[in-house]
């Protein structure tokens, strides 16, 4: 019976203390939702008022004698951009461009950090070079593309003329197909950086002793390279390319200095589309219907590749 008693002491007594404890605990919540409640309120102004204000706009119309949203349209701004070869046009052209981008800058980097991560003479020097290309601010990037390329006196024409692989100067922002990979190509030039510098971060992480005992058992580099590296960099590469993927799908410097999205709208992507209908023809609903077709199909990329990242690891491991 003394037992029962001091059991139930016990109990009461742990049950009281919880009470201080819980109180503690909710004065702590409270505390820390009033401290990071200015940061909050600052997103919430800067990001999402302009994206619900945005996604309003997107079923109505504009006016622009009173700068207010006019009448309800419901999906008649989509709808006209669905019927708009131009817009689709756009949308394909801007995948391809993302994953262009994407893909390539992912081999590329991980190719230059592969070279980076052995030890040879002047190793620093060339990491130095490599982040070059951060230290260009984009427009000027554009305009030093731009004379490379350049149908007369560009660097690319010469050096292409001179080892034969070219009998007469090209006009690479001639047409629509080709002024798309000169952007792509100095879209790629910027991001060689931050892929490089991840992707060599994540190298030098991975454990040495592993791929050391592998070789003493007889696994080739191949083999190596297929069941170990790529497994264990893929939690890496797969983030980073998806990060390359959106930054492309919004390029719009490199665009705007080099073909202003010609010549005949070959170089349009959905991120210079909208800007063309919103500061060009001024039709602001047709722009933010376009602006949240440019998220979705974002979204949906970035999903299927999630599944494919999955469908890999298991082909991986």
């Amino acid at each position: 019976m003394p037992a029962a008693l001091n059991l139930n002491s016990a109990r009461l007594t742990g049950g009281a203390a919880l009470v201080p404890t819980n109180r503690k605990r909710r004065r702590e919540v409270r505390r820390a939702l009033l401290m990071v409640a200015p940061a909050v309120l600052l997103v919430a102004t800067i990001y999402l008022y302009p994206a619900l204000y945005t996604l309003t706009l997107s079923f109505a119309k504009f006016d622009m004698v009173r700068l207010t949203i006019g009448s309800s349209v419901g999906f008649g701004n989509y709808a006209d951009l669905l019927n708009n070869s131009a817009f689709v046009d756009a949308t394909l052209r801007t995948i391809y461009f993302g994953l262009l981008i994407a893909v390539s800058a992912t081999v590329i980097g991980f190719l230059i950090a592969l070279l980076l991560d052995q030890k040879f003479y002047g190793r620093t020097v060339v990491r130095v070079v490599v982040v070059l290309p951060w230290a260009v601010p984009p427009v000027v990037a554009g305009v030093l593309w731009g004379q490379m390329f350049h149908a007369d006196v560009g660097f690319v024409n010469a050096l292409l003329t001179r080892v034969g692989l070219i009998d007469r100067y090209q006009i690479w922002l001639g047409s629509g197909w080709s002024a798309l990979h000169v952007i792509a190509i100095a879209e790629i030039w910027k991001a060689i950086p931050f892929m490089v510098l991840f992707l060599l971060a994540g190298l030098q992480s991975l454990p040495r002793h592993v791929f050391e005992a592998a070789s003493v058992d007889g696994a080739s580099a191949g083999q190596r390279f297929r069941h170990m590296m790529m497994p264990l960099m893929m939690p890496i590469v797969i983030p980073l390319a998806l990060i390359q993927f959106v930054w492309a799908m919004k390029a719009f410097d490199t665009i705007f200095v080099l073909t202003r999205g010609g010549p005949a709208g070959g170089t349009t992507t959905l991120n210079y589309f909208v800007y063309r209908e919103a500061f060009q023809t001024f039709d602001l609903g047709r722009a933010s219907a376009a602006a949240y077709v440019l998220l979705l199909v974002t979204l949906f990329v970035v999903l299927l590749s999630t599944l494919f990242r999955r469908f890999l690891r298991r082909e991986l491991l």
